[in-house]
């Protein structure tokens, strides 16, 4: 589904409009909303403007602010904790860390012997492959394509779908496509929308009925889309995602909207 672009003071009023008094909770993907993507994950970092609203928003009593990322949470601890009321989603929503509160899929590791082995395997390919590594997330592994010509690209992604065949099968694990990478997941029934779902539960305990607004640029981000439900928004920050209400053009959109939110009431 194509959705239409629109002024991102636009998709500010009609946040504005709807939320109606109610508490803002605003959820937002990492690499590629909030950040630039870098063909190197270790150079992708929130500049201190982002830095700035994020924390801003979050210390306001009528907002709470959140992250849902395929990074790890160790690595996105580093990258994005700008403020102790942030809410920190990781590794698809299989790790998250809330003010006063952890939690750990208790199936987040099942997966780790399988992804070695297929790493192992994947390893003496890649001089073959120029512009394709592995991401060991410990947990998960990620074959990201970036930098790679075509034809090296769909050769990468077809070893690494056969190195993965029989455990995606099985269900043991799970595929997970997003920009120019493929990465292999516990099979486990937990994604970002899941994650979403869990970190609404407890604001809502705290701060009574939410308006639930979530950003995100991928097909990653498309269960966190649906499970925002008709009683919130959501938004694409690029046309690699679907399934959301409205649309804005990467960080530099999203920096500010977050500036609109930031200077608004509450």
């Amino acid at each position: 589904m194509t959705i239409v672009r629109m002024d991102v003071s636009t998709v500010f009023s009609a946040l504005a409009d709807r939320r109606d008094g109610r508490h803002l909770l605003l959820l937002l993907d990492f690499d590629g909303t909030l950040c630039p993507f870098d063909p190197d994950p270790d150079n992708v970092h929130l500049t201190g403007t982002v830095r700035t609203f994020l924390g801003s928003l979050a210390r306001k009593p009528a907002s709470t602010v959140g992250i849902i990322s395929g990074r790890r949470l160790p690595d996105l601890h580093k990258r994005a904790r700008v403020a102790p009321e942030i809410y920190l989603a990781g590794f698809h929503g299989l790790e998250i860390e809330a003010p006063g509160e952890a939690f750990i899929h208790p199936e987040a590791a099942a997966a780790t012997p399988l992804v070695r082995a297929i790493a192992m395997e994947m390893h003496p390919y890649l001089p073959s492959l120029p512009g394709v590594f592995n991401e060991d997330k410990v947990f998960s592994i990620a074959l990201h394509y970036r930098e790679a010509m075509a034809p090296v690209s769909a050769a990468a992604q077809e070893r690494f779908l056969d190195c993965a065949r029989a455990d995606l099968t099985a269900g043991r694990l799970r595929l997970q496509p997003g920009a120019c990478v493929l990465e292999l997941l516990p099979g486990v029934a937990w994604n970002k929308g899941r994650a979403l779902e869990w970190i609404r539960q407890r604001v809502e305990q705290l701060s009574g009925p939410t308006f639930s607004v979530y950003v995100g640029d991928d097909v990653t981000d498309e269960d966190a889309f649906r499970a925002v439900g008709p009683h919130g928004m959501t938004i694409a920050a690029s046309d690699r995602a679907s399934g959301a209400e409205f649309r804005v053009d990467g960080p530099d959109e999203v920096e500010r909207l977050l500036r609109l939110l930031d200077r608004g009431p509450g």
